[in-house]
């Protein structure tokens, strides 16, 4: 007696072959160069991370596709390109003084203020800068109201009871004439 077959002639048993594209064996779209500098780790890193291709970074940040491509070998990078291109991926650009270069009374306050914030000392750093930005405008914005209310009381004070025929009511006079 014969055996039965476990599945029909037409019923495919072997298992279907990968594409014959060629597959990344790095599948990010950035990879991450060698000798460069931390910012520039971090751009590529979080390129990386995010899954930010070149274009879009361009499109985004206004940073050139083949300048961000150059940082790798051969060129490094500005200030404001670095900066635009670290704002793209969601992060600040912000120098932090180190702790030994504050005077000893300062930095024991700002140690006290990160334990406190449960933060390191950058963030903490970037947090003081971001309050202190938000204090300026908002006196900025006080100052502006106040110099408006002063222009206003000083026109006020012309017309206010001071005995002197207004503008217009000349106007009307002359063109009665």
């Amino acid at each position: 007696m014969s055996a039965s077959p476990l599945y029909p002639p037409d019923f495919r048993t072997a298992l279907i072959s990968p594409p014959t594209r060629k597959r990344r064996k790095n599948p990010r779209t950035v990879t991450m160069p060698d000798h460069v500098g931390p910012h520039v780790k971090l751009v590529f890193a979080e390129m990386a991370r995010q899954r930010v291709t070149y274009d879009s970074l361009e499109e985004r940040s206004g940073v050139r596709r083949a300048t961000t491509k150059a940082w790798r070998r051969k060129n490094r990078p500005g200030l404001e390109s670095l900066e635009a291109a670290l704002a793209t991926l969601g992060f600040g650009f912000v120098p932090v003084p180190a702790l030994e270069a504050l005077p000893p009374e300062l930095a024991g306050e700002l140690t006290a203020l990160a334990l406190k914030l449960r933060m390191n000392i950058p963030q903490t750093w970037a947090a003081m800068i971001d309050i202190g930005v938000e204090q300026k405008l908002l006196r900025l914005r006080a100052d502006d109201r106040a110099a408006v209310l002063a222009e206003h009381d000083a026109r006020g004070l012309h017309h206010h009871n001071d005995n002197t025929t207004s503008q217009r009511t000349n106007e009307v006079a002359t063109s009665a004439t």
